[in-house]
């Protein structure tokens, strides 16, 4: 039952961790190797995975931590400048703000969701499908009836407009 329970959940949702970790790291050795350290975790405490109501929110935390790491061990050796702002931006109420993490979390989706509401049309619509629905290309071109290159530009426009307005917003807090 736990063997099957892991195989059946978790592993096809190793390119949506992928994709999240990419996202944060920017470099795609290090997202397959952020994915392949989420995975021997996940193998280190897989008899406790029967109790996990929601596999991806679990694994998603989980890589999203494993992805701060990251960016603070860069930042520590001197490889990258900003990995500390993002690796703060990244977890809400970071740098002993504890108690005010629900808070910083709730005005940070709220940004997220004045940052979508922002932009045109196509480019909110294919954002939300390929990143909350986490529909294929493919799968947009056949919905929205555009064309395969038009999906990816509407949909990298609005991953960078929506990641300055919230790089905007963490500069300003």
């Amino acid at each position: 039952m736990e063997k099957q329970y892991f195989k059946d959940v978790w592993l096809p949702l190793s390119d949506s961790f992928y994709r999240m970790a990419y996202s944060m790291l920017g470099s795609e050795a290090d997202a397959r190797d952020a994915v392949q350290d989420l995975y021997i975790r996940l193998w280190n405490i897989r008899s406790h995975l029967g109790n996990v109501e929601s596999p991806m929110a679990y694994g998603a935390r989980v890589i999203r931590n494993i992805c701060i790491d990251r960016l603070r061990a860069r930042s520590v050796h001197g490889r990258d400048e900003d990995a500390e702002l993002l690796a703060e931006s990244a977890v809400p109420g970071a740098e002993g703000m504890e108690a005010d993490r629900p808070v910083v979390g709730r005005e940070m989706l709220r940004q997220l969701d004045r940052a979508m509401a922002a932009l045109p049309e196509n480019q909110r619509k294919v954002m939300e499908m390929k990143f909350f629905k986490d529909l294929s290309y493919a799968e947009i071109v056949k919905f929205t009836g555009l064309s395969a290159v038009n999906v990816r530009v509407l949909v990298n426009r609005a991953r960078k407009s929506v990641m300055a307005a919230m790089k905007e917003y963490i500069n300003g807090i």
